[in-house]
């Protein structure tokens, strides 16, 4: 460690900044890649039981007592100078520099990174399942009331509110999973590397990532100092989920809107306008689409810091950019609450999609597929047959003459079976497909989100008892030394 002083402006703009990251964010786990080195140390015969037992001792005494400085001192470099120096103090400055054979501050960085990193991902998928979770509970309370389903803007097709919140619910599901495959590049030990290629000792990599709770460790010893995927596919999976929402939120927005009316919101999650009185503002849709977009840049972002960078040890993943992705982790957390407050106080107004129902013959398709089905005509002389019905103000006249004049038959159905075919339950009750929204197509759809958040959430708890486990592991080793 050298004593000089840096440039004032490096010191204040990089250095400084770089030290108080570590300080909030990296500290702890640190401490978790000193004591894991330091037991395969021992366990591979290159340190001593003695030298491995006082370095053990002095770390643990280190991070109950000793106080890093508020400020970065100028002439350090960074937290891990302050720490080597205080252990040197405790323990000598030879049987200190011990603990840092074979390795490098690029491989603990790294590693270190991953081990916050990972924490945080696994919070956001937590979140999410939870999200996933409680929109099913939301359609399940939901059976049968009555909405309409809009493709290009425009009305389409009667469905239930339980059938359109389950399609959100399922494309979140999906996102979640794309993080959880994100996870796996996150899930890998650096240790071992080194600087780029590794060491001539006799370390064991597999102890130290099983140490420190890895499902694996990233083999090639350049490769795993170089890549950025452990930060990119977290980014592309974040950046993914915030478009996924803020699509669910521009159609909630849509149908909240007077000219639609199919969704309202409680009091609670409306604010008022301070001169027009009859204004109702779901502000937390905007809200919600505001910060996905944000974070969305913020993604972006992280992804172009590799564009045309050199495939090395760069400092685009180093401390500051990880520490940026890490509060956009937060963020994402803190917009699911958001997102599901929005949805779960959300309401049907059914009467407002049975109006827009008969208003413009959202129906009508069923009434085609029976002509089918019944009459024996093709479907794209029942389709134009419908089109003209809808055309002529929905008049059961005009539907029977043109009936005759195509087929030269009478249409045999009465009034009330013509109203019948085109009541929206009716329309619904017959999709029974599996996905569908009769009765029966809802529950592939309940089950099959169900083996999706039950999937991830065995993933996320398996990586979680990985990571006690190897703590736990790692204390109790140390503690025999």
């Amino acid at each position: 460690m050298s004593n000089k002083r840096f440039s004032e402006v490096y010191w204040r703009n990089v250095l400084e900044p770089s030290y108080q990251n570590w300080l909030r964010l990296f500290k702890t786990a640190s401490f978790q890649v000193h004591r894991a080195h330091l037991l395969m140390l021992f366990r591979q015969g290159i340190i001593s039981k003695d030298t491995a037992g006082s370095i053990n001792k002095a770390l643990n005494k280190l991070e109950r007592t000793f106080e890093f400085p508020a400020v970065l001192p100028n002439g350090v470099e960074d937290l891990y100078f302050i720490l080597e120096q205080a252990l040197g103090e405790e323990v000598g400055q030879e049987n200190a520099a011990w603990l840092h054979t074979a390795r490098s501050r690029n491989d603990m960085d790294t590693t270190i990174f991953r081990m916050v990193l990972k924490n945080e991902f696994r919070n956001l998928i937590q979140k999410l399942t939870a999200v996933c979770s409680s929109m099913e509970l939301k359609a399940q309370h939901s059976e049968g009331l009555l909405t309409v389903l809009y493709t290009h803007g425009q009305p389409a097709n009667p469905s239930t509110f339980a059938h359109y919140v389950m399609a959100m619910a399922q494309e979140l599901a999906d996102t979640a999973g794309y993080c959880l495959d994100a996870l796996d590049d996150i899930n890998k030990s650096t240790m071992g590397a080194a600087a780029i290629t590794g060491s001539g000792f006799p370390i064991d990599r597999v102890m130290v990532a099983q140490l420190l709770g890895f499902s694996a460790y990233a083999v090639n010893t350049y490769q795993a100092i170089s890549t950025g995927h452990w930060l990119e596919r977290p980014a592309q999976a974040v950046q993914l989920l915030m478009v996924d929402i803020s699509r669910c939120i521009a159609d909630i927005l849509h149908k909240a809107s007077c000219e639609v009316g199919l969704v309202v919101f409680p009091d609670d999650l409306v604010q008022v306008s301070s001169i027009m009185p009859q204004k109702r503002n779901p502000v937390i849709l905007e809200h919600v689409r505001i910060q996905a977009s944000s974070i969305i840049d913020t993604c972006s972002a992280m992804l172009q810091h590799f564009r045309n960078v050199p495939f090395q040890d760069v400092n685009e993943n180093a401390d500051a950019p990880i520490a940026q992705f890490l509060d956009t982790l937060r963020k994402s957390v803190a917009l699911l609450d958001l997102f599901e407050e929005a949805i779960l106080k959300m309401e049907p107004d059914t009467e407002r999609a049975r109006e827009i129902s008969r208003q413009f013959g959202v129906t009508t398709t069923e009434l085609a597929d029976d002509m089918v089905r019944r009459t024996g005509v093709g479907f794209r002389v029942a389709h134009e047959l419908c089109s003209i019905f809808v055309s002529s103000g929905s008049s059961f006249d005009v539907l029977r003459n043109e009936f005759y004049k195509k087929t030269g038959k009478m249409l045999p159905y009465g009034d009330d079976e013509l109203r019948r075919i085109l009541e929206p339950e009716t329309f619904i009750r017959v999709r029974s497909v599996p996905g569908g929204p009769a009765r029966d197509g809802m529950k592939e759809n309940y089950s099959e989100l169900e083996k999706k958040v039950m999937a991830l959430q065995k993933s996320v708890a398996e990586s979680l008892e990985r990571e006690s486990a190897g703590i736990k592991s790692t204390m109790d080793g140390l503690s025999k030394i």
